[in-house]
C-alpha cells in the first residue's frame, strides 16, 4: 500500500500533493482509512477518508488533470485502449475511473478524449476480510461457488483479494485460478507459497473458459459479473465441476437476483450460497444467504 501510494502521490500536482501530505503527518493510520482520491477539473479535490467524502482545498485544472492522467497511463495511451473504452485504466495495481468525452468510431465507442475527472481507488490489505466468506465456502463442502455483494466501494474486492490469498495457502491450500479482469483483484504481495494463478486483463468471459480448460484449479475466483454474455461463458464451464466466486453491485439480495445475467445462473444453481456486505467507514457486516435456504423459503412461501 505505502508503495502504490507513493507512485500515486508523484503524479499528482504539486499543491496537492502537499495538502495530503500534510493531513498525513502525525496520522499512522492514514492509509487504512484512505480509500479514494477524486480529482475534478475546476473542482476541489475530495477524499474517500473513514468512509465520507472530504473535500480538499485545492483545485486541479484541466492541463493538471491531462499531466496526471499522463503520468498514470505511463505516457502511453495505447497500452490502455481496451479498458478506456469501458471508462477505467490500471495504475500500479490501482483502478482509476476516468470520466471525459467518449470517441465514437463505427457507431461504437473506441476511446475517451478531454479527461475531466479520475477516480483513484487504493486497495487495501486487510487481514480476515476473506473470513466470512472463506467459512461459508468450506461449509459448503468447498463445491458450490459463493457470490458476494454489496454496492461499489463496499468491499468485495478487498474479499475477494484476501480469500484468493488465505484458499490458496496453508495446510489446505487449493489450486486458485484468479482472473484479474481490472488489474486490481492480485496482490504482488501474495506469499510465495500462494498456489494461484492469475489471467491478468482477459475479458472476463474468455478468461473464466481459458482459466477452467487450461490451468486446472480447484477453485475459480473472479470480480464483478455484469453482463449476460459473462453469465453464459460461466455456464458453458460449469460442468468442469470447478466452483466459482464472484462478486456483483448491489444493495440488497432481491436487487441482486433480480438482475437477468444473476437471475441466469441463479436458476441453475451456480452459487451455493449469498454474501452481502454492508460497511460503515472500516466496520463491516455481513448477511449470508445460503441458496438452500432461499429455496426451502420460496417453497413455504409458495404454499
Amino acid at each position: 500500500m505505502e508503495e502504490r501510494f507513493a507512485y500515486i502521490c508523484q503524479c499528482l500536482p504539486p499543491p496537492l500533493r502537499g495538502v495530503i501530505s500534510r493531513m498525513r503527518e502525525g496520522q499512522a493510520d492514514f492509509l487504512s482509512r484512505l480509500a479514494e482520491l477524486r480529482l475534478r477539473a475546476g473542482h476541489h479535490a475530495a477524499l474517500l477518508y473513514d468512509g465520507k467524502n472530504l473535500t480538499l482545498p485545492v483545485a486541479c485544472t484541466q492541463e493538471e488533470i491531462k499531466e496526471v492522467f499522463s503520468s498514470l497511463c505511463g505516457g502511453s495511451l495505447y497500452a490502455h485502449g481496451e479498458s478506456l473504452r469501458r471508462g477505467y485504466i490500471c495504475a500500479h495495481g490501482c483502478r482509476v475511473g476516468v470520466a471525459g468525452r467518449a470517441v465514437w468510431e463505427g457507431g461504437q465507442v473506441v476511446g475517451l478524449a478531454d479527461v475531466t475527472s479520475l477516480c483513484i481507488r487504493l486497495p487495501h490489505t486487510v487481514p480476515g476480510a476473506g473470513a466470512v466468506a472463506e467459512e461459508t465456502f468450506f461449509q459448503l463442502g468447498c463445491r458450490a461457488g459463493l457470490l458476494i455483494y454489496s454496492p461499489p466501494g463496499g468491499g468485495k474486492t478487498t474479499m475477494l483479494r484476501e480469500l484468493a490469498r488465505s484458499l490458496s495457502s496453508g495446510a489446505q491450500a487449493k489450486r486458485v485460478a484468479l482472473v484479474d479482469a481490472r488489474g486490481e483483484l492480485y496482490d504482488e504481495n501474495f506469499p510465495a507459497a500462494c498456489q494461484v494463478d492469475v489471467l491478468r486483463h482477459y475479458p472476463l468471459a474468455m478468461g473464466i473458459e481459458m482459466a477452467t480448460r487450461t490451468l486446472a484449479p480447484e477453485v475459480l475466483i473472479c470480480d464483478e459479473i455484469g453482463s449476460m454474455q459473462e453469465a453464459e461463458a460461466i455456464l458453458s464451464v460449469q460442468g468442469c465441476g470447478v466452483p466459482l466466486i464472484a462478486s456483483a453491485h448491489a444493495a440488497a439480495l432481491g436487487e441482486l437476483l433480480a438482475r437477468p445475467p444473476i437471475a441466469l445462473l441463479a436458476k441453475n444453481g451456480v452459487f451455493g450460497a449469498y454474501i452481502g456486505i454492508a460497511r460503515r467507514g472500516n466496520t463491516f457486516s455481513y448477511d449470508v444467504s445460503e441458496a438452500q435456504e432461499m429455496r426451502e423459503v420460496t417453497l413455504c412461501y409458495s404454499q
